[in-house]
């Protein structure tokens, strides 16, 4: 347990919680709460889950920056007050509220909160000399099924296994949001597994949902890839990136995490924001990326082993042969430059092609995307774009009209 006290040594709590208190167990759920009305329906899913061997604790950090308002911070407390009246009455799982206030202004957001809950998450492992304890990451508004523990124990019986992401649907009917917040994150969603979708068409081996309240993975793990960043936004997809470079990366379809579809202005982008857009926009379709970016770089994926210790001269010889819009992207990002070093360092063609994704990695496909978008491409309609990409791939979509039956074949396809 050398490492998780190494680990621990170097990242400062940012709360006076003291991990100490937490009944020794062997899942930690971790939750951020920031401005949030009402926790119950996420606390109430997960305490009528199915029992599983050992205990279950749930971290919920109540968080605030340093120059929180008044009104912020008796929201906050507030909340305290609520988790604090709160029972669970599942034996197997106990409720932590872990207050976290003052927290630097550079660094406040989910990815600081979460960072929190997962390292005293690693201080318990820790105390209890448990280096494969499993730390899942789940979001407020979230509920999930009941056989949710059951499905992440099993997953992670495999002793092979590092870490996941787990199924999710956002809920795309009912009566607790207005019709138009249903319709947008029907989109929204669709333009979620279009992306990945896309990913593993082109042949990326990191094609996963990288969503906050959908993952989990081992204690030992999150401290060899150094925790999770401080980032205001987006932290998910850059942790979990980190996940996949170390391997053993799987997927969780035998249960699901059902996300909210409301509006937030709370993080730069994601869900909450993109459905507030659609709303106040009065945006009848989401634009998504266009289906030629990817169908473009494609071609460059394919020709993985003709970049093998390849001289300069002839890289510029086979670019000439890519789409204009990829080799316009390698030229300017200096591609060569990356690729060189990597390349040089590998012993046969087999390594060199796993070692090339650590050069064009989900990084690099996002900035390539965003590249030919801003000077290139246009953005198309999400349905337009992943029923061609679907037609692509020889799935029938001649009796799909409606942007809600696309999704359900998209859920279909990734479970």
């Amino acid at each position: 347990m050398q490492a998780f006290k190494k680990y621990l040594s170097k990242h400062p709590a940012f709360t006076t919680f003291n991990a100490d208190t937490i009944k020794k167990a062997e899942t930690l759920v971790v939750i951020p709460a920031y401005l949030e009305d009402d926790l119950a329906p996420t606390l109430n899913s997960l305490c009528a889950c199915n029992a599983v061997n050992g205990q279950v604790a749930i971290l919920i950090i109540v968080n605030a920056c340093i120059n929180a308002s008044e009104d912020v911070i008796a929201h906050q407390k507030k909340t305290i007050r609520q988790l604090e009246e709160y029972t669970c009455l599942n034996p197997a799982m106990t409720i932590y509220t872990i207050e976290a206030f003052n927290l630097p202004k550079k660094h406040f957001g989910a990815g600081l909160a979460r960072k929190i809950g997962m390292d005293l998450a690693v201080a318990h492992f820790s105390l209890t000399d448990n280096k494969d304890g499993i730390i899942v990451s789940l979001d407020a508004d979230s509920v999930v099924e009941s056989n949710y523990f059951e499905a992440i124990s099993e997953f992670f019986d495999n002793t092979k296994n590092n870490g996941c992401s787990i199924r999710f649907a956002h809920p795309t009917q009912g009566n607790d949001f207005d019709e138009a917040i249903y319709t947008a994150i029907t989109q929204y969603e669709l333009h979620l597994r279009y992306y990945v979708q896309a990913l593993r068409f082109i042949g990326l081996p990191y094609a996963v949902h990288t969503i906050g309240s959908c993952f989990a993975f081992r204690a030992s793990t999150y401290v060899s890839v150094g925790g999770m960043n401080r980032r205001q936004g987006g932290e998910e997809f850059y942790f979990i990136q980190k996940l996949l470079q170390q391997g053993a990366y799987g997927e969780i379809n035998s249960t699901c995490v059902y996300p909210s579809p409301r509006m937030s202005s709370r993080v730069p982008f994601g869900t909450g924001p993109s459905v507030k857009k659609m709303i106040e926009d009065k945006e009848l379709d989401y634009m998504t990326y266009n289906l030629q970016g990817f169908i473009d770089i494609k071609e460059l994926l394919d020709k993985i082993e003709e970049f093998y210790q390849i001289p300069e001269e002839k890289y510029n010889e086979i670019i000439l042969t890519l789409p204009g819009r990829v080799r316009s992207f390698l030229v300017n990002s200096n591609f060569y430059s990356d690729l060189k070093p990597v390349s040089d360092n590998c012993s046969t063609i087999a390594v060199f092609k796993k070692r090339f994704f650590e050069v064009f990695s989900a990084f690099k496909l996002v900035k390539y995307i965003n590249y030919t978008h801003e000077h290139f491409l246009e953005r198309m309609p999400v349905f337009d774009a992943a029923s061609e990409l679907l037609e692509l791939m020889n799935v029938v979509t001649e009796d799909i009209f409606e942007d809600s039956e696309l999704l359900q074949k998209y859920r279909e396809l990734q479970r």
